[in-house]
């Protein structure tokens, strides 16, 4: 865990350091230095790394007839046993293979490079990482007031741990950041080239189009309210349609889910808790928030739309999925949120009291939960 302090720690100094100087620029860059370094260097680190990346990056390797056979072995076998499958090496390879058939073009030409320039699987998590940081830094540096605290925040709410797990759909976040900037700007190109990227490398970023419509409706709290009851009265009838829409869009491999065993967690009652929390911290503050940044209330619709996303969950499942880009800018909402409290006294208390929480929170769920599978760290 120490490496991940001294990282946030590092990011959160230059940060300061240039909200003091801001006529220092290049420490923009080089508050995102720390953490891309601790993502780009790890391996094995990350739920979804032994279970997919790596399997799937030696199934390229075996199609392209390159890489190490008795290491790609290895690879299979020990996923194999990872899985609890009753399966073989050779037929978890076959399985990688077919998952290789659709998968992302973008991430799939990272990957085609590596294998070709035989840079092995290091090169695609530094490249992933190294996207993803940029563009996480730029909607901080560009669209938040506070640039140290959301800093903080992005990884005391999880968020940053997520992106070791979740890697290519966390470019896909990373990229959408972005493209909120472009909402109230209305600039539709933009905005539609930055989905189109983050599609590349994960196909649900479409799920985002919607975003655009926040630049041009007034979706208040007391508006809110009621789409988010309709939502939860209606989710029954959710899961049919949206199955039927999977299968008649050629998506068979998500429609599958509603019969997996991850059809069966129920409903996301954690994150939606979350969610209502943040609307309801946001409707307090609502009008100094959105007086102080424009961008305000297009992250609030985002929670809005995430949350009604997760009231349906109870009957389609990977709701939280999509959760994880609409309540992506919580980590910027918050610091809003906190300098819309005029009296500067106790602005000062409440930083104090979310940087506890989230700090805490971070105890919990990383190291004594280990969500992401993110403990131990190491480097090989």
């Amino acid at each position: 865990m120490t490496v991940y302090v001294v990282a946030t720690l590092l990011t959160c100094l230059l940060a300061f350091a240039y909200e003091r100087r801001k006529d220092l620029w290049w420490l923009m860059p080089l508050a995102a230095l720390p953490l891309a370094v601790v993502a780009s260097a790890r391996w094995k680190v990350g739920t979804d790394f032994t279970r997919t990346y790596l399997p799937e990056y030696c199934a390229l390797e075996h199609v392209r007839g390159r890489g190490d056979a008795f290491a790609q072995e290895k690879v299979f076998a020990r996923r194999a046993k990872q899985g609890g499958y009753r399966k073989t090496p050779e037929q978890i390879r076959q399985y990688f293979v077919k998952v290789l058939a659709r998968c992302e073009p973008g991430y799939r030409a990272v990957m085609e490079v590596a294998v070709w320039c035989r840079l092995g699987l290091r090169y695609v998590i530094g490249f992933c990482a190294a996207l993803t940081a940029a563009c996480v830094f730029f909607a901080i540096f560009r669209f938040s007031r506070w640039p140290s605290l959301a800093a903080f925040l992005y990884v005391g709410t999880g968020n940053y741990f997520l992106g070791l797990n979740i890697m290519r759909q966390y470019v896909a976040i990373g990229l959408l950041l972005v493209a909120t900037g472009f909402v109230l700007d209305r600039r539709p190109w933009r905005f539609l080239c930055c989905v189109a990227l983050a599609a590349l490398f994960h196909h649900s970023a479409f799920l985002m189009l919607p975003c655009w419509l926040l630049g041009r409706m007034d979706l208040t709290p007391k508006r809110s309210v009621p789409i988010i009851v309709a939502a939860l009265v209606l989710s029954f009838a959710a899961g049919p349609f949206v199955r039927k829409a999977l299968v008649l869009a050629g998506a068979d491999h998500y429609a599958h889910y509603f019969k997996s065993q991850v059809a069966a967690d129920g409903f996301e009652w954690m994150f939606f808790s979350i969610n209502v929390c943040f609307l309801a911290l946001g409707a307090w503050c609502w009008d100094r928030a959105c007086a102080g940044n424009r961008l305000f209330a297009v992250w609030y619709g985002m929670t809005v739309l995430g949350t009604v996303a997760l009231a349906l969950s109870g009957f389609v499942p990977l709701m939280k999925r999509v959760n994880y880009y609409y309540a992506a800018p919580q980590f910027l909402m918050l610091p809003e949120m906190l300098l819309a409290e005029e009296d500067v006294r106790k602005r000062r208390w409440l930083t104090a009291l979310a940087v506890l929480v989230f700090a805490a929170e971070t105890v919990v769920a990383v190291c004594m939960m280990n969500k992401n599978g993110v403990l131990p760290y190491r480097m090989r």
